[in-house]
C-alpha cells in the first residue's frame, strides 16, 4: 500500500521539463515549487530557512539572493530587486518570491543564486611561523598602519587583547577596534550604506568599555578567538600583527551578508586611506568549487585594487565524507546518509556529458531523465531533484544535478544512481554542509569550502603545533601528532584543477582570547579564564591574515597577487610536509613570515646573501662561509632541524667571514645526528637554504 501512495503522489506531481527560467538556481526553483504547494506558513514549517536565507513579509516570502548582471552596477536598474551591495557585476540583495521569475527574465540578469548559509571553520604558534623575527627585523613591523578585518561571530570588545592604555595609567581604557558592524542587531547603520544591523565607532566602543558593558556580544567566542590570533595585543600572548587596527563584523553567516561584511571592511579602509586584509574563517559547500559561484566571484571582485587581501580557512571536512567523484562511464550509485531533516547536495559534470538519475528512498524508486526536474511529495516532507533542467549553468557552462530534501526522517539513506545517457564523464558531488549527512562512499578530495576556491583569495589549511595543554580541569591530551597535517584539514584540488590550499599554518590546539559571553568547557579553558584552546582551519587562517598585515605594513601598495606570491614563495618545507610540494594537502608548505617578507620585494640574485657549508659531514663542529650583500648592516644565521624547529641562531656583523657552530643548541643541549637546514637572513634578502649533516 505504501508503494501505491508514493506512486500516486509522484504521478500527481509529474515530471517537469526545463521548468522555470533558465537563470534561476535550482534551490530557488525548489523554493518556488514548495511555496506554490504549501504556502508561506508551510514553507517555514519545512525548515527551508536551513538551506537559504528567507523570511516572511506579511503573507509573502522574501528571499536573499546574489544576482549576476551583464553590466557593472546593472543591479540598480532591476525592478523588484532590493540591492544591498553591488560589486561590479555581482550584487547581493533580496526579492519577493512572487517576483523571482520576473527578475530572472530581466535582460540585465545573467543568473540568480540563493544566498546559502555558511559555517565557522571551527603562544606557541606565533613563534612557529617566524613572526618575532619580523617584529625585530630590519625593517621591523608589527602591522602598524594596516586594518585587519574579522567577519565572524563578533568580538568581546572588553577583552584585554583588543584594548590599549592611551594615557599610561594602566587602565587600558582605549579600544583597538575602529568600527564594529553587528549585522544581527535590530536597526539600520547610522554611518554606512547598509539597510540592517547596527554600527559602532571606536568612541562608542570605548564608552562601553568605560561602563563595563560591551556594545555587542560574541556568544559563540569563535570570532574573539580568531581576532586574538590575527591581531591580539596582550604583552603575554600577542597575536601575529599586534600593531594593526581592527574592523569587526558580527555576521549572520549567509553568503550575501558575508560579502557585505567584506565590503564594509574595505569601505572603512578606503575612507581612512589604509590597506586592509580580511579574515574569513567560515565557508560552505553549496557551489561548484571552481571559483564560479556568485559568492566566490563577488569575493574575488572585492580585490580589484592594491592594498587588499582576503584570507580564507580551507575547511574542516577532510574526514566528513561530504564529497564523491570520479569518471562515470557506466552506472554508479552513491548513498547519502541523512543526518538532518533538511539538506542539499549538488553534482556537477561537463556540459557534453549527460546522465539519467535514479533516486531510491525506503521502498520508493523514481527516475529523473536528463533535462527534467521532479518534486516528490512524501508524508511530512518532500524531495526535489533537478537534472540540469535548464541546460548548461550560466556561471561556468557545466551541468548541475541538484538534490534537496525537507522533512525527512534522520538515519535513512537516499541512494542516487547515475547512468550515462548517452555519454558519460566526470561527476563531482558535494553535500552543502556536513551537518546534512555524509556519503557512504565519500572521500577527502576537493573538500575546500567556498569561498576558498576563489582565484584571488589565500586559502589556508592547518597543521598541529600543540597536542597537550593545561586547562581548568588539569592537563589535557590530544591524539594529534605534532607538526603533522591536521586530519580534519580540507584537501584540494578545486573542481577546475587548481592546487588548494595555498599553504598551511598552525591550527591545533591554539591558545587565544576567550569571549566572556561564550560558554567554554573547562577542558578547553585556560587556567586564567580569559583564554581558550581551539582547533580548526579557522585558527590557521588568522595566522596568515596577521602575516598579510605585516606585509602590507611594509608595502601598503601590494596587491593580492603579490601577497599570495610572497606567502607561497616564502613557505617552509620539512620532513612532515615532504619535499615534493606543492600538493593538495599542504599547498606550498607551512607559513613562514620571514620568508614571506623576503619574497615580497626580492633583491636581484647578486644582492642576496651567500651561505656555504664547509664541513660535510659535521663531526665536532660545523663551519659556514658567508657573504653579506652590498648595503647590508648585518644578518642572522638560523639553523633548523628536520622538523622545522629552530635550534640555533647567531648574529653576524662583518661583510664576510666564517661562522663556527659547536653543534650545541640554543638551550645548551648537543644536537642529535641528522640533517639540518641553515639560512642567512639580512634586510637585503635571505640566502638559499643549505643542508648540513651532523654525524659524530
Amino acid at each position: 500500500m505504501r508503494k501505491l501512495v508514493f506512486f500516486a503522489l509522484l504521478c500527481a506531481c509529474g515530471s517537469i521539463a526545463a521548468a522555470g527560467p533558465e537563470k534561476l538556481d535550482p534551490l530557488l526553483k525548489y523554493l518556488e515549487n514548495s511555496w506554490k504547494r504549501v504556502g508561506t506558513e508551510g514553507l517555514l514549517a519545512l525548515e527551508l530557512p536551513r538551506l537559504l536565507s528567507l523570511s516572511a513579509e506579511d503573507e509573502r516570502v522574501r528571499v536573499r539572493v546574489l544576482v549576476a548582471t551583464r553590466d557593472p552596477g546593472g543591479a540598480w536598474d532591476i525592478p523588484g530587486f532590493r540591492p544591498e551591495a553591488v560589486i561590479g557585476r555581482i550584487a547581493t540583495g533580496s526579492v519577493l518570491l512572487t517576483d523571482l521569475e520576473e527578475i530572472a527574465d530581466h535582460p540585465q540578469v545573467i543568473f540568480v543564486q540563493a544566498a546559502r548559509p555558511l559555517y565557522p571553520r571551527l603562544d606557541v604558534s606565533v613563534p612557529e611561523i617566524g613572526v618575532p623575527d619580523v617584529w625585530q627585523g630590519v625593517p621591523a613591523t608589527r602591522g602598524e598602519g594596516v586594518i585587519v578585518g574579522i567577519v565572524d561571530t563578533g568580538v568581546d570588545t572588553l577583552h584585554p587583547a583588543f584594548r590599549v592604555d592611551r594615557d599610561g595609567d594602566g587602565s587600558r581604557e582605549g579600544s583597538r577596534i575602529l568600527w564594529l558592524w553587528d549585522q544581527s542587531a535590530a536597526g539600520i547603520p547610522d554611518r554606512w550604506p547598509f539597510s540592517y544591523g547596527e554600527d559602532f565607532s571606536r568612541e562608542e566602543i570605548e564608552q562601553g568599555i568605560a561602563w563595563g558593558t560591551p556594545v555587542s556580544r560574541d556568544t559563540s567566542g569563535h570570532g574573539t578567538h580568531v581576532a586574538g590570533i590575527a591581531a591580539g595585543a596582550e604583552a603575554s600572548l600577542p597575536g601575529v600583527a599586534p600593531g594593526a587596527e581592527l574592523v569587526v563584523v558580527r555576521s549572520t553567516f549567509y553568503e550575501d551578508t558575508v560579502i557585505e561584511g567584506v565590503a564594509f571592511v574595505f569601505q572603512v579602509a578606503d575612507a581612512l586611506g589604509l590597506p586592509a586584509v580580511v579574515n574569513l574563517s567560515l565557508g560552505g559547500h553549496g557551489g561548484p568549487h571552481d571559483g564560479t559561484s556568485l559568492f566566490e566571484q563577488a569575493i574575488d571582485a572585492t580585490l580589484d585594487q592594491p592594498g587588499r587581501a582576503i584570507v580564507v580557512a580551507a575547511g574542516n571536512e577532510a574526514e566528513d565524507r561530504i564529497h564523491v567523484g570520479g569518471e562515470v562511464l557506466g552506472p554508479i550509485t552513491w548513498h547519502v546518509f541523512v543526518e538532518n531533516p533538511t539538506g542539499e547536495a549538488n553534482f556537477w559534470h561537463d556540459e557534453l556529458a549527460s546522465f539519467a538519475v535514479t533516486l531510491s528512498f525506503v521502498d520508493m524508486v523514481m527516475h529523473i531523465p536528463p533535462g527534467t526536474q521532479r518534486p516528490i511529495v512524501l508524508p511530512g516532507g518532500e524531495i526535489f531533484v533537478d537534472n540540469a533542467s535548464s541546460g548548461p549553468d550560466p556561471r561556468n557552462g557545466d551541468k548541475l544535478i541538484h538534490l534537496s530534501w525537507a522533512g525527512l526522517p534522520v538515519g535513512v539513506y537516499l541512494s542516487l544512481t547515475f547512468t550515462p545517457s548517452p555519454s558519460g564523464g566526470r561527476i563531482d558531488g558535494w553535500l552543502a554542509s556536513s551537518d546534512y549527512g555524509y556519503f557512504q562512499e565519500g572521500d577527502a578530495a576537493s573538500t575546500i569550502a567556498e569561498p576558498g576556491n576563489a582565484h584571488r583569495v589565500i586559502t589556508v589549511g592547518a597543521y598541529i603545533t600543540r597536542n597537550r595543554w593545561q586547562s581548568q580541569l588539569g592537563e589535557q591530551v590530544s591524539g594529534y601528532r605534532l607538526y603533522e597535517l591536521a586530519p580534519f584539514s580540507s584537501h584540494g584540488p578545486t573542481r577546475d584543477g587548481r592546487i588548494k590550499p595555498d599553504l598551511t599554518a598552525p591550527g591545533a590546539w591554539i591558545l587565544s582570547a576567550r569571549s566572556a559571553d561564550a560558554y567554554v568547557y573547562g577542558g578547553f579553558l585556560a587556567p586564567d579564564g580569559i583564554h581558550r584552546y581551539m582547533a580548526g582551519t579557522s585558527m590557521a587562517a588568522p595566522h596568515v591574515t596577521g602575516v598579510c598585515a605585516l606585509l602590507l605594513s611594509l608595502d601598503p601598495g601590494a596587491d593580492w597577487e603579490a601577497l599570495k606570491a610572497a606567502l607561497v614563495g616564502g613557505a617552509r618545507r620539512d620532513a612532515y610536509t615532504g619535499w615534493g610540494l606543492p600538493d593538495n594537502a599542504w599547498g606550498y608548505g607551512k607559513a613562514y613570515a620571514p620568508g614571506a617578507v623576503a619574497e615580497l620585494a626580492p633583491p636581484t640574485p647578486e644582492e642576496l646573501p651567500a651561505l656555504e657549508v664547509l664541513t660535510a659531514p659535521a663531526v665536532s663542529e660545523a663551519l659556514f662561509r658567508y657573504t653579506l650583500p652590498e648595503g647590508a648592516t648585518g644578518g642572522h644565521l638560523y639553523i633548523y632541524d628536520i622538523l622545522g624547529r629552530k635550534v640555533y641562531e647567531r648574529e653576524v656583523l662583518s661583510r664576510r667571514g666564517i661562522i663556527r657552530w659547536d653543534l650545541v643548541s640554543a638551550t645548551g643541549i648537543p644536537v642529535a645526528n641528522g640533517v639540518f637546514l641553515a639560512v642567512l637572513v639580512t634586510e637585503r634578502g635571505v640566502s638559499a637554504p643549505v643542508r648540513l649533516v651532523v654525524q659524530r
